[in-house]
């Protein structure tokens, strides 16, 4: 049986963190290990671990927001309507946030000092298994086998770490703690404890290491030593006080209390029934889905796997990309799960107290791509974090509709709709960003909610939606209901002033915003009409759909991203034409509305994209995947699947920007996934954008909408078996490329009853 493993025959470089290491979590923490020999180094990540938000440094915290602004966004909108866009522009830095926005911190580095002779090594390997979620690090030493493993458990909240040696005591190492936060460690009684506070805002946290060995557990002030063993495990634990409640963030529980007892339970169970605990959680998520491409296979260290890549070695690329879109499902469970913060820009895992961009929540398309993958890979249960966070942004996110936007909520009208821009962070950040070029995004939230619906389209969990997705969905639809505003020129509602990221002039009613705005009201529609609910607002949302008008050809014959662009004053002194954002597509993916029913407007997509060209950051490389799947062009899609592996990918796999980035990865999962099954057209299209390359192969466990779970197979390009597993039930449509030509056929499913097909 294959396994997916990424593995190395050398240790990583501590000073290269982002290319080297190999990542375990559990939601709520992280690990990076790089398997030194004589000295390990593992970068400890919690991801409720941030600087910024409320505390005594900042009394008067405000999310970001300054205070009265609607004012000024006003007079920027009745500016641009009169093409009066100098003085429009010259009021833009009145539509920004404070700047005091903080960041995710490194927690710590655990730092293992093993006593081993100075000896060649031999049989080094170092591997991080994705189907059993287990990193392992081997070598011989003396005649002496070492191995070390490490996994992140999310039920018991724990990681652990095991070391062995081959003959009774020849393990003997020191565990002590770098790059740590004020506070104190102190070691007892086989502990290791490292509390206190973050230096920007008080936030309290509590590491603790406890360590099991059948040789000698020794505290020494601040450090624990391990002698004389043959078996050493280490179990690691950290929390912090910090509350996903506006306004404080804040609990009164002290850390340790979190902490201690799930310490305790690690060692009552110990390392076996840990770890057996761990898979049968892990694998429920993971082994739903497999994907085989192609017949020929080649394992390599992920290093010389890559080197093969770019050669052209067909065994290796078959080999690689099946391994990167496995990796993409692990580094989801592995950083999203109930509980937790959502996957951040680098999911969990971090080695800074000033990581880029804060490594913090970019709603301008990120954190919409780190779940993009959720859904047709078959990992719903990943999404929660993200509907809890967006939840939790309602509050602080009626302030910033207050002070920017003019809607107010009231205790008459509590929930009068929310926002929030590029930038959030766990402390209720929803302002604008601190320069309007790249922190202003009114649509931004739209987007997300495309995330939440697109759940109950794949999953039919109606209490789901009702419960947990609906109220933040109407809430959002509220502020947009009163947002938009009647322009006489354009002859259409608009959202006014928008800005396309990251690029281009503030202008009223771009491509962006309003397919964004139109997307959300169409899921909006079918929402309340599931449940039943809010007529008066589903009315409002009906007259206002049509005269949205998102999409306009230009002259050229590309998908215009600014309405004004043909125009001959038209600013283009801040255009840049192959720029990474393509925000204007977002009716062709992730949205519906530009499709195959709609030639006009995929032939002018498909035009647009040639235009704007495939070279780019990882990241955008990784939308473009999904952005050609959904035109059916399989080679091209691949050639930018090809590119994002080759130019955008550390040796670790890990997606650069650069820097590292995670929603390459995430995106490249999840369009791995659209090439293989596509379901927005109403119809299941397994293998839409196939490309010439993949001629054979097969998946199990990818999901449609509707409730559908498909395996299929096929060769020559041509499907030949076809297993569908209803969890719903009802009619669908299977459209399939057969011998001969394509293939449609229509069923009547039952719920629980799998059909099968072979050709």
């Amino acid at each position: 049986m294959r396994t997916d493993r990424i593995y190395f025959d050398k240790p990583g470089d501590f000073g290269l963190w982002e290319q080297t290491c190999l990542p375990i979590g559990n939601g709520y923490m992280g690990a990076s290990m790089f398997g030194g020999i004589r000295t390990e180094r593992v970068v400890l990540n919690e991801k409720t671990f941030w600087a910024g938000g409320p505390c005594e440094a900042r009394p008067d915290y405000y999310g970001g927001n300054h205070r009265d602004r609607f004012k000024y966004v006003r007079q920027v909108q009745e500016y641009l309507a009169a093409g009066e866009n100098k003085k429009a522009e010259e009021l833009l830095p009145m539509l920004t946030g404070d700047g005091d926005f903080g960041t995710y911190l490194l927690l710590c580095d655990m730092v293992l000092d093993f006593d081993l002779p100075d000896d060649n090594v031999s049989g080094y390997r170092r591997c991080l298994d994705l189907q059993n979620s287990l990193y392992t690090c081997e070598f011989t030493c003396s005649g002496v086998k070492h191995t070390r493993e490490a996994f992140a458990s999310y039920p018991a909240r724990v990681i652990a770490f095991r070391f062995t040696a081959s003959e009774k005591g020849a393990l003997s190492f020191t565990l002590s703690l770098d790059k740590t936060h004020s506070g104190h460690i102190t070691a007892e009684n086989s502990t290791l404890v490292c509390s206190g506070a973050a230096e920007d805002n008080g936030l309290r946290f509590d590491a603790r290491f406890r360590v099991y060995s059948d040789g000698e557990v020794i505290s020494q002030d601040d450090r624990l030593r391990v002698c004389n063993a043959s078996e050493a495990v280490v179990y690691f634990c950290a929390a912090t006080d910090y509350d996903m409640k506006y306004p404080k963030y804040r609990t009164d529980t002290d850390p340790a209390c979190v902490t201690t007892p799930l310490l305790h339970t690690a060692e009552r169970l110990g390392w076996d029934a840990l770890y057996d605990e761990h898979y049968n959680d892990y694998s429920a998520l993971f082994g739903r889905v497999t994907l085989k491409i192609n017949d020929e296979e080649k394992e390599l260290p992920a290093d010389k796997l890559l080197e093969a890549y770019r050669d052209g070695d067909r065994a290796a690329m078959n080999r690689l990309e099946t391994l990167y879109f496995s990796y993409g499902r692990y580094l989801l469970i592995s950083s999203s799960r109930t509980g937790s913060l959502p996957a951040n820009l680098q999911g969990v895992w971090n080695e800074s107290n000033t990581p880029p961009w804060c490594c913090d929540y970019h709603i301008n398309v990120n954190l919409q791509m780190n779940y993009w993958g959720a859904y047709n890979t078959n990992l719903a249960e990943t999404v929660p974090p993200l509907t809890d966070f967006l939840n939790s942004l309602r509050e602080p996110g009626r302030v910033t509709a207050k002070e920017y936007y003019g809607i107010e909520s009231t205790p008459e009208n509590p929930e009068n709709g929310w926002t929030a821009h590029t930038q959030c962070s766990p402390f209720g950040w929803t302002a604008p960003g601190w320069e309007f070029y790249w922190g202003w995004s009114t649509a931004a939230v739209a987007w997300l909610m495309q995330n939440l619906w697109e759940h109950y389209e794949f999953t039919g969990n109606r209490d789901y939606l009702r419960d947990s997705i609906y109220p933040i969905m109407r809430e959002s639809v509220k502020f947009y209901v009163q947002w938009l505003i009647y322009d006489k020129k354009q002859d259409r509602m608009v959202s006014s002033p928008t800005y396309s990221p990251e690029h281009g002039p503030a202008t009223v009613g771009n491509t962006y915003e309003q397919s964004l705005i139109e997307q959300l009201f169409i899921d909006f529609l079918k929402a309340s009409a599931e449940l039943n609910t809010d007529p008066e607002l589903a009315g409002k949302v009906r007259e206002l759909l049509p005269m949205l008008k998102p999409y306009h050809i230009g002259k050229n014959g590309l998908l215009k991203e600014w309405y004004e662009e043909d125009e001959p004053d038209f600013d283009r002194s801040k255009v840049q034409k192959n720029h990474r954002h393509i925000s204007h597509l977002m009716g062709l993916f992730p949205g519906k509305q530009i499709n195959h029913s709609h030639p006009e407007l995929m032939n002018a997509a498909i035009a647009t994209m040639n235009d704007r060209g495939d070279e780019s950051t990882g990241w955008a490389r990784a939308y473009k995947i999904n952005l050609w799947a959904r035109t059916g062009d399989g080679d091209r899609t691949y050639k930018l699947l090809r590119g994002l592996l080759e130019s955008c990918t550390f040796q670790n796999l890990w997606d650069f920007h650069p820097p590292f980035q995670i929603d390459g990865n995430f995106g490249a999962s999840a369009g791995i996934a659209e090439m293989l099954i596509q379901s927005h057209e109403e119809v299941i299209k397994l293998l839409p954008a196939l490309p010439s390359e993949w001629h054979s192969g097969s998946f199990t466990g990818l999901c449609a909408r509707g409730g559908y779970v498909i395996d299929a197979s096929w060769n020559n390009g041509a499907v030949t078996h076809i297993r569908i597993m209803p969890k719903l039930g009802g009619k669908c449509v299977l459209e399939f490329p057969a011998t001969g030509g394509k293939r449609t056929i229509g069923l009547n499913t039952e719920k629980g009853k799998t059909l099968e097909f072979s050709f």
